[in-house]
Protein backbone atom coordinates (compact mmCIF):
# COMPACT_ATOMS: atom_id res chain seq x y z
CA UNK A 1 0.00 0.00 0.00
CA UNK A 2 2.33 3.05 -0.94
CA UNK A 3 -0.15 4.90 -3.45
CA UNK A 4 -0.01 8.93 -2.54
CA UNK A 5 -2.18 9.99 0.45
CA UNK A 6 -2.95 6.54 2.07
CA UNK A 7 -2.66 5.98 5.47
CA UNK A 8 0.96 5.49 6.47
CA UNK A 9 2.57 6.41 3.45
CA UNK A 10 4.02 9.63 4.83
CA UNK A 11 5.62 7.47 7.61
CA UNK A 12 7.56 4.76 6.39
CA UNK A 13 9.62 3.99 9.73
CA UNK A 14 8.11 1.93 12.89
CA UNK A 15 9.31 4.89 14.84
CA UNK A 16 6.29 7.58 13.22
CA UNK A 17 4.09 3.93 12.92
CA UNK A 18 4.08 4.03 16.61
CA UNK A 19 3.17 7.23 16.72
CA UNK A 20 0.45 6.85 14.61
CA UNK A 21 -1.16 3.92 15.77
CA UNK A 22 -1.04 5.51 19.63
CA UNK A 23 -3.25 8.10 17.92
CA UNK A 24 -5.97 5.77 16.93
CA UNK A 25 -5.99 3.77 20.44
CA UNK A 26 -9.15 4.50 22.05
CA UNK A 27 -7.85 5.60 25.12
CA UNK A 28 -4.88 8.38 24.25
CA UNK A 29 -2.74 10.13 26.29
CA UNK A 30 -2.53 14.12 27.59
CA UNK A 31 -0.26 16.45 29.14
CA UNK A 32 -1.10 17.89 32.16
CA UNK A 33 -1.74 21.51 31.06
CA UNK A 34 -4.90 20.48 28.97
CA UNK A 35 -7.85 22.28 27.65
CA UNK A 36 -10.34 23.14 30.66
CA UNK A 37 -14.21 22.84 29.51
CA UNK A 38 -17.03 24.48 32.19
CA UNK A 39 -17.75 21.62 34.25
CA UNK A 40 -21.90 20.35 35.18
CA UNK A 41 -21.75 19.68 38.73
CA UNK A 42 -25.34 18.38 38.87
CA UNK A 43 -24.02 15.02 36.63
CA UNK A 44 -22.75 13.00 38.86
CA UNK A 45 -23.97 9.71 37.46
CA UNK A 46 -23.98 8.54 33.71
CA UNK A 47 -24.24 5.31 31.64
CA UNK A 48 -22.30 5.66 28.86
CA UNK A 49 -23.28 3.64 25.41
CA UNK A 50 -22.24 3.84 22.05
CA UNK A 51 -25.14 4.80 19.59
CA UNK A 52 -24.59 5.06 16.09
CA UNK A 53 -26.51 5.42 13.03
CA UNK A 54 -26.92 5.23 9.51
CA UNK A 55 -25.50 8.56 8.66
CA UNK A 56 -23.64 9.50 11.17
CA UNK A 57 -20.04 11.05 10.82
CA UNK A 58 -17.45 11.44 12.73
CA UNK A 59 -14.44 13.79 11.20
CA UNK A 60 -11.32 14.41 13.65
CA UNK A 61 -8.73 17.09 13.17
CA UNK A 62 -5.33 15.30 13.98
CA UNK A 63 -1.85 17.27 15.31
CA UNK A 64 0.99 14.94 16.11
CA UNK A 65 4.54 15.55 16.68
CA UNK A 66 7.07 12.77 17.08
CA UNK A 67 10.87 13.11 18.41
CA UNK A 68 13.24 10.35 17.73
CA UNK A 69 16.74 10.06 19.81
CA UNK A 70 19.12 7.64 20.34
CA UNK A 71 21.66 5.37 18.53
CA UNK A 72 19.08 3.11 17.13
CA UNK A 73 17.61 5.80 15.20
CA UNK A 74 20.77 6.12 13.08
CA UNK A 75 19.47 4.17 9.99
CA UNK A 76 16.47 6.60 10.26
CA UNK A 77 17.26 9.90 7.67
CA UNK A 78 17.45 13.42 10.04
CA UNK A 79 14.28 14.11 8.11
CA UNK A 80 11.95 11.47 10.04
CA UNK A 81 13.64 11.92 13.43
CA UNK A 82 11.27 14.99 14.50
CA UNK A 83 7.96 15.40 12.43
CA UNK A 84 4.92 17.49 13.05
CA UNK A 85 2.10 15.48 11.37
CA UNK A 86 -1.53 17.10 10.38
CA UNK A 87 -4.12 14.91 9.05
CA UNK A 88 -7.73 14.58 9.31
CA UNK A 89 -9.79 11.36 9.85
CA UNK A 90 -13.08 10.38 8.60
CA UNK A 91 -15.64 7.38 10.45
CA UNK A 92 -18.40 6.93 8.34
CA UNK A 93 -21.21 5.29 9.81
CA UNK A 94 -23.14 3.45 6.47
CA UNK A 95 -25.22 0.82 8.29
CA UNK A 96 -26.06 0.48 11.99
CA UNK A 97 -28.76 -2.51 13.34
CA UNK A 98 -30.03 -3.33 17.39
CA UNK A 99 -26.54 -5.30 17.81
CA UNK A 100 -24.01 -3.98 14.77
CA UNK A 101 -23.02 -1.31 12.92
CA UNK A 102 -20.86 -0.64 9.69
CA UNK A 103 -17.74 1.67 9.56
CA UNK A 104 -15.56 3.13 6.79
CA UNK A 105 -12.38 4.90 7.22
CA UNK A 106 -10.99 7.91 5.35
CA UNK A 107 -7.84 9.79 6.25
CA UNK A 108 -6.90 12.52 4.43
CA UNK A 109 -9.14 12.15 1.53
CA UNK A 110 -8.07 8.61 1.08
CA UNK A 111 -10.90 5.64 1.80
CA UNK A 112 -9.82 2.55 3.13
CA UNK A 113 -11.64 0.64 0.75
CA UNK A 114 -12.99 -1.64 2.87
CA UNK A 115 -16.05 -1.94 5.26
CA UNK A 116 -16.14 -2.82 8.91
CA UNK A 117 -18.90 -4.67 10.81
CA UNK A 118 -18.87 -4.42 14.58
CA UNK A 119 -20.70 -5.27 17.86
CA UNK A 120 -22.35 -2.59 19.73
CA UNK A 121 -19.62 -3.19 22.14
CA UNK A 122 -16.91 -2.47 19.37
CA UNK A 123 -15.95 -6.04 18.90
CA UNK A 124 -14.89 -7.01 15.23
CA UNK A 125 -17.93 -9.08 13.07
CA UNK A 126 -16.46 -9.04 9.60
CA UNK A 127 -14.52 -6.89 7.06
CA UNK A 128 -15.86 -6.67 2.97
CA UNK A 129 -13.34 -5.42 0.45
CA UNK A 130 -14.40 -3.11 -2.32
CA UNK A 131 -15.07 -4.90 -5.55
CA UNK A 132 -12.45 -2.64 -6.49
CA UNK A 133 -9.61 -3.93 -4.82
CA UNK A 134 -7.15 -5.51 -6.97
CA UNK A 135 -6.01 -9.36 -6.08
CA UNK A 136 -2.47 -8.12 -5.09
CA UNK A 137 -3.71 -5.37 -2.88
CA UNK A 138 -6.26 -7.81 -0.86
CA UNK A 139 -3.58 -8.76 2.04
CA UNK A 140 -2.94 -5.24 2.53
CA UNK A 141 -6.17 -3.89 2.71
CA UNK A 142 -7.10 -6.63 5.07
CA UNK A 143 -4.07 -6.14 7.39
CA UNK A 144 -4.75 -2.41 7.74
CA UNK A 145 -8.73 -3.40 8.52
CA UNK A 146 -7.76 -5.90 11.09
CA UNK A 147 -5.24 -3.09 12.72
CA UNK A 148 -7.75 -0.56 12.80
CA UNK A 149 -10.26 -3.03 14.13
CA UNK A 150 -7.55 -3.81 16.92
CA UNK A 151 -7.22 -0.52 18.02
CA UNK A 152 -11.38 1.09 17.56
CA UNK A 153 -12.65 -1.76 19.55
CA UNK A 154 -10.26 -0.77 22.98
CA UNK A 155 -13.05 2.26 22.69
CA UNK A 156 -15.36 -0.28 24.24
CA UNK A 157 -13.36 -0.31 27.15
CA UNK A 158 -15.36 3.57 28.26
CA UNK A 159 -18.88 2.35 27.66
CA UNK A 160 -21.09 1.31 30.59
CA UNK A 161 -22.37 2.85 33.88
CA UNK A 162 -19.96 5.40 35.83
CA UNK A 163 -19.91 7.48 38.95
CA UNK A 164 -17.41 10.54 38.64
CA UNK A 165 -14.57 10.06 40.46
CA UNK A 166 -14.65 6.07 40.01
CA UNK A 167 -12.12 4.47 38.45
CA UNK A 168 -11.51 1.24 36.56
CA UNK A 169 -8.39 -1.06 35.29
CA UNK A 170 -7.88 -1.16 31.28
CA UNK A 171 -5.80 -2.82 29.26
CA UNK A 172 -3.77 -1.40 26.41
CA UNK A 173 -2.76 -3.98 23.48
CA UNK A 174 0.07 -3.05 21.11
CA UNK A 175 -1.35 -5.92 18.39
CA UNK A 176 -3.19 -2.69 16.02
CA UNK A 177 0.51 -1.32 15.57
CA UNK A 178 2.62 -2.57 12.39
CA UNK A 179 5.59 -4.59 13.21
CA UNK A 180 4.97 -4.41 17.04
CA UNK A 181 3.47 -6.95 19.67
CA UNK A 182 2.66 -6.87 23.54
CA UNK A 183 0.54 -5.29 26.26
CA UNK A 184 0.12 -3.06 29.38
CA UNK A 185 -2.28 -2.41 31.77
CA UNK A 186 -3.53 0.96 33.17
CA UNK A 187 -6.41 2.91 35.14
CA UNK A 188 -9.08 5.08 33.64
CA UNK A 189 -10.83 7.53 36.05
CA UNK A 190 -14.17 9.53 35.25
CA UNK A 191 -13.40 13.12 36.61
CA UNK A 192 -16.30 14.81 35.51
CA UNK A 193 -19.17 15.40 33.50
CA UNK A 194 -18.75 19.06 31.36
CA UNK A 195 -19.82 20.94 28.36
CA UNK A 196 -18.36 21.10 25.00
CA UNK A 197 -20.06 23.22 21.92
CA UNK A 198 -23.53 22.86 23.78
CA UNK A 199 -23.04 19.10 24.21
CA UNK A 200 -22.80 17.21 27.44
CA UNK A 201 -19.41 15.31 27.32
CA UNK A 202 -17.87 12.47 30.25
CA UNK A 203 -13.89 13.74 30.94
CA UNK A 204 -12.22 10.66 31.58
CA UNK A 205 -7.90 10.62 32.48
CA UNK A 206 -6.29 7.77 32.52
CA UNK A 207 -2.71 6.31 32.52
CA UNK A 208 -0.94 3.34 31.52
CA UNK A 209 2.66 1.26 31.09
CA UNK A 210 3.02 -0.79 27.79
CA UNK A 211 5.80 -3.41 27.12
CA UNK A 212 6.02 -4.26 23.77
CA UNK A 213 8.46 -5.85 20.93
CA UNK A 214 8.89 -3.93 17.54
CA UNK A 215 10.42 -6.26 14.80
CA UNK A 216 11.64 -3.24 12.60
CA UNK A 217 13.54 0.30 12.67
CA UNK A 218 14.25 1.86 15.32
CA UNK A 219 14.17 -1.33 17.81
CA UNK A 220 15.52 -3.80 15.51
CA UNK A 221 13.55 -6.47 18.19
CA UNK A 222 14.50 -4.64 20.78
CA UNK A 223 12.39 -4.65 23.86
CA UNK A 224 10.56 -1.33 24.60
CA UNK A 225 8.21 0.60 27.00
CA UNK A 226 5.81 3.21 26.87
CA UNK A 227 3.93 5.09 29.28
CA UNK A 228 1.29 6.98 28.39
CA UNK A 229 -1.21 9.38 30.81
CA UNK A 230 -4.28 11.05 29.48
CA UNK A 231 -7.35 12.51 29.37
CA UNK A 232 -10.90 12.07 26.65
CA UNK A 233 -13.96 13.65 26.53
CA UNK A 234 -17.01 11.77 25.33
CA UNK A 235 -20.11 12.70 23.84
CA UNK A 236 -23.06 11.93 26.50
CA UNK A 237 -25.43 11.49 23.77
CA UNK A 238 -23.49 9.04 21.25
CA UNK A 239 -20.39 7.78 23.06
CA UNK A 240 -18.40 9.42 20.41
CA UNK A 241 -15.08 11.17 21.27
CA UNK A 242 -15.30 14.68 21.44
CA UNK A 243 -11.70 15.82 21.67
CA UNK A 244 -8.51 13.59 22.76
CA UNK A 245 -4.90 15.18 24.06
CA UNK A 246 -2.10 12.59 24.57
CA UNK A 247 1.07 12.40 25.21
CA UNK A 248 3.34 9.16 25.10
CA UNK A 249 6.94 8.15 25.86
CA UNK A 250 8.58 5.08 24.67
CA UNK A 251 12.07 3.57 25.17
CA UNK A 252 13.97 0.78 23.10
CA UNK A 253 17.27 -0.80 24.84
CA UNK A 254 19.85 -2.62 22.92
CA UNK A 255 23.03 -3.60 24.34
CA UNK A 256 22.81 -1.25 27.02
CA UNK A 257 22.03 1.70 24.84
CA UNK A 258 18.44 3.82 24.78
CA UNK A 259 16.36 5.03 22.08
CA UNK A 260 13.41 7.24 23.23
CA UNK A 261 10.74 8.63 21.11
CA UNK A 262 8.54 11.24 22.33
CA UNK A 263 5.30 11.45 21.08
CA UNK A 264 2.18 14.29 21.54
CA UNK A 265 -0.80 14.60 19.90
CA UNK A 266 -4.38 16.52 19.67
CA UNK A 267 -7.29 15.27 18.55
CA UNK A 268 -10.59 17.44 17.55
CA UNK A 269 -14.00 16.42 16.21
CA UNK A 270 -14.72 18.74 13.49
CA UNK A 271 -18.27 19.40 14.75
CA UNK A 272 -19.60 21.47 11.90
CA UNK A 273 -18.41 18.74 9.42
CA UNK A 274 -19.57 16.09 11.52
CA UNK A 275 -23.20 14.36 11.40
CA UNK A 276 -23.62 13.36 15.27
Amino acid sequence: MTRAGRPGAGTPRATLALAVAIALLAGCAERASGPAYPVDPSVQQIDLKWQPRAGMRLVYRVTTDVVASGPLTRPVPESDRTRHLSRTRSLEITDAGADYFDVRLVQDGWPLPATMRFSREWARVDVKLDASVADDEKSAVEAASRQLGDLFAQAAQFFGPWRVGDSRPFEVRVSGIPDASGAGQGSMTLRRVVGIDGRQAAEFEWKATTEFLFTGEPGFGAPGRMSVTGREWRDLATGASLRLTAKADAEFTRQGQATRVAYQTDEVLDIAASRL
